[in-house]
Order: C-alpha cells, then structure tokens, then sequence
C-alpha cells in the first residue's frame, strides 16, 4: 500500500501540461562539451547531467515501420511543445529524437525531393527538424538527434561508389565498405550544414549528433557469417575469419576508422559539437560478451559494438548504452557488463556513457506500473555505480505507445505519461534532483 500510495501522491508531476516553461526567461542553453570524464556546462564548469525523454512518432509506408516525427505533412508541432513545455516544467533537460535518412523506396524521409536549398536533402524536412530545436531551445531543453545510416539518392549513391566490398554483406557494409562510410560521412557534414543554415552557425542546442542509434553487426552475413576465408578492413588490414581475436578485432577496428570518419564528417560543418553513438548490450540478444562474433542457436545474429574499444580508440564524445530488463535475475551491472562496462579485467571506459533509452516492457512487470516506475528509479540508481558511472539517463518513451501503440511493437513499453505520469513521478528532476539517490 505505501509504495503504491508514494506513486499516487506524485502523479501532479505529470499531469501539468501546458504551464509556460520553466526557463522562458534564459536566452538559451549554454554550449555543453566533454572532458573525456564528463559532460559540462562552458558557462558554469558545472556538470551537465542529460535527463529527460526519447520522442518519437511512428507510420507505416506500406513497406515497413519509419519514425516519422518530421516527415512533411505528418509533423505536429502543437504535441512537441506540449511535450517540451511538460518537460521543461518537470525539470527535464534532454530529448533525443529520430531524423529519418529515407529508404530506397525514396516516399519518406531526408532521401525526397532534395533542394539545393539544403545540399541533398528534403528542405521541408529540415525546416521541421529545425524547428523542433528551435522550441526546445526555448524550453531551455538540449536535443539529442540520431541519425541511422544516410539518404540514398542520386548525390549520396554516387558517392558511395556503384562497386561495393564483395566479402560484405547486409547491414555490415556501413561499417566495412569505404563507399558506404564516405556517403554517411557526407551526409553528416551536409545535415550539419543545413541545420546551421537554419538555425544560425554556433547553436548550442543540440546536444550531440548521435550517428548511429544502435550500431551492431550482422553475424548472419558476410564476412562473419562463416569461419573461413579473409576480409579487409576499412583500416587496410587482413583478417583471418577462422580466428575468434581475428574476428573481433576486424568488428572493432573497423568501427573505429567509421566513428573517426563519422566525426569529421559533422566537424567540417561544425567543429564545436559532439558526437556520440548508441548500443544495445550484448545480454539484449542473448550474448554473455564479445567472442568473435561467433554464431551461436541460442542467440540472436547480431552482434552489437563494443563501447570500450570505441571509448578508447576513436574520436566519439560519449557513448549512449541502451538498457532493458528481459525477466527474472536482470541487473543493470550484469547487462552493462556483458558489454564490458565495469566487467572484472577490462579497462574503464575511456568517455562519459549515457543511458539513452531506459526502457521498461510492461510484461516484465506483470502489467504493473507501480513495479516498473519504482524499478525504473532502482535502476537509474544503479547504473550510477557501473564503471564510472552512467552519467544521463533518457526514458524510453514519452508517449510513443499511446500515439500508435500496435506499430513496432510500442505498446509493450510504458512511457513517462502513462497513468497520468506514474513513471514521471519517480524519474522528473523536480521530484528527485538527484538521480543517484
């Protein structure tokens, strides 16, 4: 009774949409850059400590499930600032939100109608990018936006080369082939650009590109997808496919020479910002930590990146650790570990993580809302104590699983608004400014 009670008693955090922002007086948010221990405010040398919300919006073109948050014509500006605004108010400071590339069907997306307005993308879509971080800057809220892969129209398929790496298959090929690392990197340098073309050239409001939501490997395809033959690296170097250490090391060196070229990629058009990038853990697709790459019937075939050897080796800021809890005997530790953050004999990792999508399914929780907002706190706790420590966590979502609950499976998830803010209730700065205790 009393732990259900302690919910009740908050839920007033969440049910306030529509008050004027907390900080509608500030100018804006202060530039926020890293030290390789931590993120900070250049303003005041304080801490910055990312905390708020993943918001998306989802549609179905006929050929699959896309984030259509900005797609012309779909995006709604009304719900973003009653989103912004709740946040704002609840002492929030983050958002992360998806910029949709396009596919090869070309009905959606970066990848349509390009305008020499904004260098090979959708200029509408530009504006409406733009002009959520416009208002979220007005929020004083920083956003987080991730950009998977790269449009594939004319201008960034010529760039990626007619002749791809014939030892590379699937989803591998953005992170092995030079061609495919050439288009993403330009296509970070021309979002960048047109971004700055909007918004005015030094913005501090997004807080970092984040060029891959989930980076992995596909362990199904060439070249892992048998124990045989070479391949060469993006890197130059030959690697024996027969060997495990072989294996891994061809995964995360490749990732690195990608990651190094990704961030030159958004420096050319603006060498103030960060870069981050997203995983999942190896626990999330049954893997116990990085083998090789080795194909396994218990797992799935996907293989994610390995954060440490990126953190160590490669130009990125901060890395984005996605978490879930799956059933019975799940600790934040345990998952975190299997992807080497705070497992026994590894380095530390070298650059600040985050959690970018704190996630709970509803299943695991018995249908439950009280069980997950109070575990969802615990573990936000918890991954205050792995490695270093998780240093900004982003729940997954905001509202996405009552907007369109049956698409991609969103409805499996609670979000901060359910039950009138149940979840927000534990997690909103104003109820809890620290989030480690």
């Amino acid at each position: 009774m009393l732990r259900t009670a302690l919910v009740a008693g908050l839920l007033l955090v969440g049910t306030l949409t529509g008050l004027a922002p907390a900080h509608a007086a500030d100018a804006g948010p202060s530039r926020i850059r890293s030290d390789g221990t931590r993120l900070y405010d250049t303003t005041t040398n304080a801490t910055f400590t990312p905390r708020g919300a993943n918001y998306i919006r989802l549609a179905d073109d006929g050929h699959g499930v896309f984030h259509s948050t900005f797609e012309p014509g779909r995006y709604s500006p009304s719900d973003a600032q009653r989103m912004l605004n709740q946040l704002s108010h609840d002492g929030y400071n983050t958002v992360r939100v998806f910029v949709d590339a396009g596919t090869w069907n070309f009905d959606h997306g970066l990848d349509t109608d390009p305008s020499p307005d904004a260098p090979w993308l959708n200029k509408a879509y530009v504006d409406n990018l733009a002009a959520f971080i416009d208002a979220a800057a007005a929020d004083h809220i920083y956003v987080l936006p991730t950009f998977e892969y790269a449009p594939m129209n004319r201008h960034y398929a010529d760039i990626a080369g007619g002749t791809r790496n014939p030892n590379v298959g699937g989803t591998n090929s953005w992170y092995l082939d030079r061609g495919m690392i050439a288009a993403k990197k330009a296509y970070l340098t021309n979002i960048a650009a047109a971004l700055e073309g909007e918004l005015g050239v030094n913005r501090t409001d997004i807080l970092s590109y984040e060029i891959d939501n989930e980076v992995f490997w596909q362990t199904d395809q060439a070249p892992f997808a048998t124990m045989s033959g070479t391949v060469v690296g993006v890197d130059g170097i030959t690697y024996d496919m027969s060997a495990p250490a072989d294996r891994q090391q061809a995964a995360d060196a490749s990732l690195v020479w990608y990651v190094n070229q990704a961030v030159q990629g958004v420096h050319a058009a603006d060498p103030d910002a960060l870069v981050s990038i997203g995983m999942f853990t190896n626990n999330a697709v049954g893997r116990t930590g990085f083998d090789g790459l080795m194909a396994d019937p218990n797992t799935r075939p996907l293989s994610p990146g390995n954060p440490v050897a990126i953190a160590h080796w490669s130009a990125i800021d901060f890395i984005d650790m996605h978490t879930y809890p799956w059933g019975a005997g799940y600790t934040p530790a345990g998952d975190l570990a299997s992807s080497d953050l705070g497992r026994p004999g590894v380095e530390s990792m070298a650059k600040p993580y985050l959690v970018g999508e704190l996630g709970a399914r509803k299943d695991v929780y018995g249908n439950d809302i009280t069980s997950a907002a109070f575990d969802l706190r615990d573990r936000q706790i918890q991954t205050c104590h792995v490695d270093r420590g998780a240093q900004g966590w982003l729940l997954w979502t905001y509202d996405t699983d009552q907007v369109n609950p049956d698409l991609a499976g969103q409805g499996d998830y609670y979000s901060l608004t359910d039950s009138g803010g149940a979840i927000n209730g534990q997690l909103a700065p104003i109820v809890r400014p620290d989030p480690c205790r």
